[in-house]
């Protein structure tokens, strides 16, 4: 034996390197408490690979820094070795292999990551990655297909927001009627027809109910906004706010007395940006932006317009941040100066914009308190993870009937669904938003999709008329090319300019371990559902029609065997 004899009989046996020389070594411990080091010489005449995975310190939603209880997942040739964390460190022998094929590890929450092609012989630092949003949509510009902007933002059923009286606290189940800008700029013909791709590349699944193009003519010294925040029921009522006097705040303080009056005023990716991360991801220390109007006595009206971007955060961290008693993200405050000089709030929730880039518009009009232009100042306060890039207010809104094709509803006439893959993904700064490039693609799987009957690809032109929960099921990789008929439209006079209005309806789901069916297509949402997950008092409809639908169009069965033979696949990752 290579034990001592007061180590005969052994209460506990390790492996590890413990001279770092890349083989494994052996620690013995006795049950007097004595301990033994086995050391191997020599045994590294092979190559290895070494993971040692490492959880966000800050924004992260794992409850633990070393990722204890992730898969890591090996592959060399055919050689194929699977581990769960219960350590730091994990060791992977390769024999006389130049390297590993892939590494993949699944994080506790669910996450898929991947490093290709390994080198041998090295330790792998594994960050998180961003997993969730919403589905993007890509416009032709007359060149290319460019990203617009993500869409089906505030429909996430499943979403546990905290939790009351003990039970999980879930997103409101109902879908979201949303309208986004589609600029001039990045919408045009293409064969008589405007183009659009609607994809789904993250750990989600949209149910996509009806989506529509509103064309809006102005002048060219007219700019038009939408409001694109979210906020929670009532919703208010649509409107296109047209806009000739654009007019910037006198001046803009952060709370920390920085200026970023420069910041923003202009629409130039130079974010408001001197935020202090807290634990987690979306959640920052509070942070104020102070804007001062200038003299507003003689304005009937005043509408302040924000344009920024929001870093959210997902199911995890919601509740995680819900059983640690953490504080939890805070919708902005608007507050304005009273008669005694001090902050009031005159807006609980200012709302906050859905994702990439949106517009987020307030009615200032009777909110000021002090008249007769004597304090025009105003606070917005929050804890969210929002980046500002441009801010201005008018004191008057053009009317809205601008022109015969102002608010006029193209309905698509081309709709095909089938799979494309995944874009590559870039941020300019680190307080940028990240921007998908549709130009480069992969077709190689990503995520573990949520399993379950998925709309079949071809033609699904009948589902997305009429918002009747007979709808597209997109899986992660799926894209929806949208087409609408531009012919019906009159040619823009000399001075004006045409932009658009993209809408959608229905709801999107994530594949978080923590949302509720999270792993599963069903069950399926449906319209006048009063909960999700809904109880055994209600269901989707069984009437004949949605019957039929479902026998149709929902024939494309998913499950988790793509996922598991990805790593098998050597010729696809190469």
């Amino acid at each position: 034996s290579l034990l001592p004899k007061h180590l005969d009989a052994s209460s506990q046996v390790e492996v590890a390197d413990y001279d770092g020389d890349g083989d494994l070594d052996i620690f013995v411990a006795g049950f007097d408490g004595g301990i033994c080091l086995l050391q191997n010489d020599g045994g590294n005449v092979n190559n290895y690979i070494v993971v040692r995975l490492t959880g966000l310190r800050t924004g992260s939603s794992k409850n633990n820094y070393f990722g204890i209880g992730a898969k890591v997942e090996v592959k060399a040739g055919t050689l194929y070795q699977m581990r769960v964390m219960n350590n730091p460190i994990a060791h992977f022998g390769l024999g006389n292999r130049e390297g590993a094929d892939v590494v993949r590890v699944v994080w506790s929450n669910g996450v898929p990551q991947n490093r290709f092609n390994p080198e041998k012989n090295q330790t792998i630092v594994e960050d998180q990655i961003f997993k969730g949003s919403c589905p993007w949509l890509f416009a032709w510009n007359g060149e290319e297909y460019e990203f617009v902007t993500d869409v089906l933002w505030a429909s996430a059923i499943g979403m546990p927001l905290g939790i009351i009286a003990g039970e999980p606290l879930y997103a409101f189940p109902n879908s979201v009627s949303e309208y986004f800008k589609v600029p001039a700029g990045k919408l045009k013909p293409k064969d008589g027809r405007y183009s659009l791709q609607f994809t789904t590349e993250l750990w989600e699944t949209p149910y996509l109910d009806q989506v529509k193009l509103l064309v809006v003519d102005h002048p060219d010294n007219v700019d038009i906004f939408v409001n694109e925040k979210f906020t929670l029921p009532p919703f208010p009522p649509f409107r296109i706010f047209a806009v000739a006097d654009k007019q910037l705040p006198v001046s803009a303080w952060d709370g920390q007395g920085n200026d970023v009056l420069q910041k923003i005023s202009y629409q130039d990716g130079e974010y408001v940006s001197n935020l202090t991360p807290a634990m987690y991801q979306g959640i920052m220390e509070s942070h104020d932006l102070i804007l001062d109007l200038g003299n507003l006595s003689q304005a009937d009206s005043v509408f302040l317009f924000l344009h920024g971007w929001l870093f959210p955060t997902d199911a995890s961290i919601n509740v995680n941040v819900a059983q640690s008693g953490a504080v939890n993200p805070t919708p902005p405050i608007l507050q304005v100066i009273d008669e005694q000089g001090n902050w009031k709030t005159v807006i609980e929730n200012l709302g906050f914009p859905k994702g990439k880039n949106k517009i987020v518009v307030a009615d200032l009009s009777d909110k000021f308190l002090i008249p007769h232009g004597r304090d025009y100042r105003i606070r917005i306060r929050t804890n969210m993870q929002i980046y500002w890039d441009h801010i201005f207010y008018t004191t008057e809104v053009v009317g809205s009937q601008l022109s015969p094709s102002f608010g006029k509803s193209l309905y698509p006439i081309v709709a095909d669904l089938h799979y494309r893959g995944f874009s590559e993904v870039t941020r300019e700064t680190p307080y940028s938003p990240h921007i998908p490039d549709y130009q480069t693609a992969t077709t190689v799987p990503k995520w573990r999709d949520l399993t379950g009957l998925y709309t079949r690809y071809g033609n699904v032109l009948p589902l997305l008329l009429e918002s009747d929960s007979k709808y597209v099921i997109m899986n992660a990789g799926d894209e929806l090319n949208i087409e609408f008929d531009g012919g019906q439209l009159p040619e823009l006079s000399s001075g004006w300019s045409r932009d658009f209005i993209f809408y959608n309806d229905g709801w999107l789901k994530d594949g978080d371990l923590n949302t509720a069916h999270g792993q599963t297509v069903k069950p399926l949402p449906f319209h006048g559902m009063t909960a999700y997950p809904y109880g055994p008092n209600e269901s989707y409809p069984g009437d004949e029609e949605y019957v039929t639908y479902l026998q149709t169009y929902n024939t494309r069965k998913v499950t988790t065997e793509a996922f598991k033979r990805f790593l098998f696949i050597s010729d696809e990752l190469k």
